[in-house]
């Protein structure tokens, strides 16, 4: 799936495309939930499991099910997150990567992929660490994290980023969580639970 680079599409207008269909994204913690993130609504899987061996078929199983495989790059085993490590991810065909990493994301947008920026909201020194990173580089989107303390700093993200897409994650149990994040102004959730992915 090719993606458009920043120079020829706004930023993030690619991702808000991809969640537009629903706000919940399956994060796929285990390669088993791979056929059930595949007969969700959401046309976009985040995949946060697998290794440089397995990887390949994972992403080629979502493409063949119609979906955007995006990786978080951080969490795949036996890979780094360098320039070699985003190529490699391209050749297997996945549309964007997630990563804490700036210069990752960077990378991933230079070669025409998504970049998702994952923040930790862990006290007002990460959240200001946040703000200040994203002076150097605008990603795609930025995943908040964990999902609950996200509607207490989205005023001060789109106070001084007010284009940027906020999306959520870690600890959602029910979809009135996820109805109650997207009224305070996230865009989208990322789900590891397969059981509200119908959403």
């Amino acid at each position: 799936m090719a993606m458009a680079s920043s120079s020829t599409r706004a930023v993030g207008g690619r991702f808000l495309e991809l969640i537009s269909r629903s706000p919940v994204i399956p994060a796929v913690r285990q390669p088993q939930h791979l056929p059930q993130s595949i007969a969700a609504p959401s046309d976009v899987v985040y995949l946060l499991c697998g290794s440089v061996m397995t990887v390949r078929d994972l992403v080629a199983g979502l493409r063949e099910g119609g979906k955007a495989a995006v990786v978080n790059i951080d969490l795949l085993g036996g890979l780094a997150g360098d320039v070699p490590g985003v190529q490699f991810l391209e050749s297997c065909g996945v549309s964007g990567v997630i990563s804490t990493h700036t210069e990752t994301l960077r990378a991933s947008r230079a070669r025409g992929l998504l970049a998702i920026q994952r923040s930790f909201l862990l006290d007002s020194h990460a959240v200001a660490n946040s703000l200040r990173a994203l002076e150097r580089f605008l990603p795609d989107a930025v995943e908040l994290l964990p999902a609950p303390a996200a509607p207490r700093v989205v005023a001060q993200f789109a106070k001084t980023h007010p284009e940027l897409v906020l999306t959520a994650g870690g600890l959602i149990g029910s979809l009135a969580e996820i109805d109650a994040l997207v009224r305070a102004g996230i865009r989208a959730t990322s789900v590891s639970d397969p059981s509200l992915w119908i959403a």
